[in-house]
């Protein structure tokens, strides 16, 4: 009797275990697997929000004086869907801003006699959001390329250093080609570039045929080779400038190279422009194939758009060197936010932080059997009739 009385107190027990891993995994799997369904078709998975400030210090060091000093800077802006920036406030009014071909925004500074010792301070405060996209997951609705279109034409546009007619580019280019699959060609490219080339700093940009013979160079190789390897199979794409960095609210930096970045994106008509960083990829390929972060903001787009720029002049003097001219160009963050907007991402988060309440109900409700069980064993001791 006894024995049949524990097995079915076992038996209780498993029941209620069952019951509640059940409810456990039903919490978890069923929303999981209806949101994802959901969310295969949504791009924008988040975003971070910055209040920042960049600018540029110049000093005239000497020993001679300038007759005249030209700036171009590039000015935050829009650039859909992937980045967004209001109440852009620019200190110092320019001489002029300007827009260019590649929708490019620049404020323009003209100075004349830029004496010894005299200084120049170029202020800029912005907020700006990105939007944390991913297009790996989507559908999307690829049409044919329009090739007489100006958009096509200008991201196809001959650039010596992207050069696609280059017999090295074409014959890599044709070998990656995926036949009646753009997405997977433009993959094999990208995923050629990050592995091929070994990163090695350059102070000038040495382009794509460089980098097909010598496997080797920086962000501007792997963007520029890119881009031949995409324009060989008639894929339009086209460089990039950013700042790159783990932002973070007090983050300051001098850009002495360390921050500036180079990057390529390649055009897909129905879609538009699609983001791909093989520098990045060769140490995360996943990570920087159609996604966009945090740690990338977009200054200027387009062949020879650096997004600084300063040319100067003077008077040469027998007998004393040119003038020195000191140069400063930083960013800070005073303020970041970041937000992930996935019903997915909530989902998991609210059902996992779920389970230990679960089985503290589940404790609750065994400590109650537990105490009433050993209150009769202890009253059928003390009264042995009962």
């Amino acid at each position: 009797m006894k024995h049949t009385q524990k097995s079915r107190r076992n038996l209780k027990k498993g029941v209620v275990v069952v019951t509640l891993s059940a409810l456990v995994m039903a919490g978890i799997v069923l929303p999981v697997v209806m949101i994802y369904s959901a969310e295969m078709e949504e791009t924008v998975r988040g975003f971070a929000e910055f209040q920042l400030t960049y600018r540029y210090y110049l000093k005239n060091e000497g020993p001679l004086n300038l007759t005249s000093v030209s700036i171009r800077l590039a000015l935050l802006k829009d650039w859909a869907p992937i980045q967004t920036v209001s109440n852009l406030t620019i200190m110092t009014p320019p001489n002029q801003t300007i827009t260019d071909e590649y929708e490019n925004q620049f404020a323009w500074y003209e100075y004349q006699d830029f004496n010894v010792n005299q200084t120049i301070d170029l202020v800029f405060k912005a907020n700006l959001t990105l939007n944390f996209i991913d297009y790996t997951s989507a559908t999307l609705d690829i049409a044919d390329y329009n090739e007489s279109s100006d958009l096509y034409k200008l991201y196809m546009a001959f650039n010596p250093l992207e050069d696609s007619t280059d017999p090295n580019i074409r014959n890599v280019a044709q070998s990656l080609e995926v036949p009646d699959d753009l997405l997977g060609t433009a993959f094999n490219i990208y995923n050629f570039t990050s592995h091929y080339l070994k990163y090695k700093l350059y102070s000038t940009v040495r382009g794509a045929s460089y980098a097909i013979r010598n496997a080797n160079g920086d962000c501007d190789e792997y963007t520029t080779l890119f881009i031949a390897l995409s324009r060989a199979v008639g894929i339009p794409a086209i460089g990039h400038t950013a700042w790159l960095a783990d932002f973070a609210p007090g983050f300051v930096t001098s850009d002495d190279g360390a921050v500036a970045h180079a990057y390529p994106m390649f055009y897909v008509a129905g879609v538009g422009m699609l983001p791909a960083d093989p520098t990045r990829g060769a140490t995360s390929t996943f990570d920087n194939w159609l996604k966009t972060d945090a740690k990338r903001i977009t200054l200027t787009r387009g062949p020879d758009k650096p997004y600084r720029l300063l040319r100067y002049r003077w008077i040469p003097v027998e007998g004393i060197e040119g003038p020195t001219i000191f140069s400063n160009y930083t960013v800070s963050v005073q303020d970041m936010r970041i937000e992930y907007t996935s019903n997915l991402r909530q989902v998991v988060i609210l059902s996992l932080a779920g389970i230990p309440s679960l089985f503290m109900v589940y404790s609750g409700v065994k400590g109650y059997q537990a105490r009433k069980q050993r209150k009769r064993k202890l009253e059928s001791l003390l009264d042995p009739e009962r």
